[in-house]
């Protein structure tokens, strides 16, 4: 027995530094590329530019930053630079939680994309549709935060970023510093997938959120895919959407469907436990986010139901069909 749970382990730590590596070769250049642009002085033209819309969801321009850069790069860019800005700018409870959320909707957009286009929907449909969508999620949160005067105290941070401005030497510090509280974060997270995988609990997921799909559009054909992004993420489970996607048997309008919801609430479990340790409101981060994902897919099935085949074709047409 002690022999099974120490492979297990090893094996753990093996996929937890793969995973890393992937994320790493992202997201030093990313955050280095960033550095050079604050010594350069590029980053007040660059928050200047952004600044009204992030304005829109209560948010200082500078915030922006970590949002383009968790578009552009991965969720772990956008986070990194997110605490690197919360004592700098004096971010509370309530901004963190609002571009964190905006994150989590907006993400990793040149993968993801990428996947979610093997799996047959449109690139030039997708792109605009995640980054309105999380711009609204944000407007969204900003405005009742703002309306309610709520969370507005200091976030309650587990780990930190080196500062916008520190020396050369800090920032490296501070850079590594976050390298090995994400790879914690993420040695749990897929520990906790395991259990989750052995218990059963992801046919039991399945059967728990088939009726919350089909006011989405969603049927039994694309259920599976669907809890699948939703739990494990459309990197992680990206292979296995594609694969369950090429096979023919899911209608496009299914496919559709099921993909601009994972685009925009997927991997709710790791991205819950990522956002909480820079103190995001746990609220907003899971069930609010499923909630905002699940009113916008419903809203889209009823302009998709205006639409004919051909265009639904236009729109996504999965492989083999």
């Amino acid at each position: 027995m002690l022999q099974q749970v120490i492979q297990w382990f090893w094996a753990l730590l093996r996929r937890t530094a793969g995973v890393c590596l992937d994320l790493f070769k992202v997201m030093i250049p990313a955050l280095i590329a960033v550095k050079i642009l604050e010594v350069a002085g590029i980053f007040g033209p660059i928050a200047d530019a952004i600044a009204p819309v992030m304005e829109l969801a209560g948010l200082p321009g500078e915030a922006g930053l970590a949002w383009v850069t968790g578009m552009l790069s991965n969720m772990y860019g956008g986070l990194t630079l997110t605490a690197g800005m919360i004592q700098p700018l004096q971010l509370n409870t309530a901004q963190v939680t609002t571009l964190c959320c905006m994150l989590l909707v907006s993400h990793s957009l040149p993968v993801e994309i990428t996947i979610a286009a093997r799996a047959g929907v449109k690139p030039w449909f997708l792109i605009p549709f995640r980054l309105l969508t999380g711009l609204l999620f944000g407007i969204i949160l900003g405005q009742i935060f703002k309306a309610t005067g709520t969370l507005q105290g200091t976030p309650t941070v587990i780990w930190s970023a080196a500062e916008q401005g520190a020396g050369l030497v800090e920032w490296v510090v501070g850079i590594m510093r976050s390298m090995a509280t994400i790879f914690f974060v993420i040695l749990v997270v897929l520990g906790i997938m395991d259990l989750l995988d052995k218990l059963g609990i992801m046919a039991l997921l399945k059967r728990i959120f088939r009726p919350a799909f089909s006011p989405m559009g969603i049927g039994d054909e694309a259920s599976t895919i669907t809890v699948i992004g939703l739990v494990l993420g459309i990197s992680y489970g990206g292979g296995m959407i594609i694969r369950e996607a090429g096979k023919g048997h899911i209608p496009p309008r299914q496919i559709l469907a099921s993909v601009s919801f994972m685009s925009i609430c997927h991997a709710v479990i790791e991205d819950t436990f990522l956002v909480a340790s820079l103190g995001v409101w746990a609220v907003a981060a899971l069930p609010g986010r499923i909630i905002y994902s699940w009113v916008v897919m419903f809203l889209l099935l009823l302009v998709s139901r205006r639409l004919s085949d051909k265009r639904i074709m236009q729109l996504c047409k999965p492989p083999g069909i």
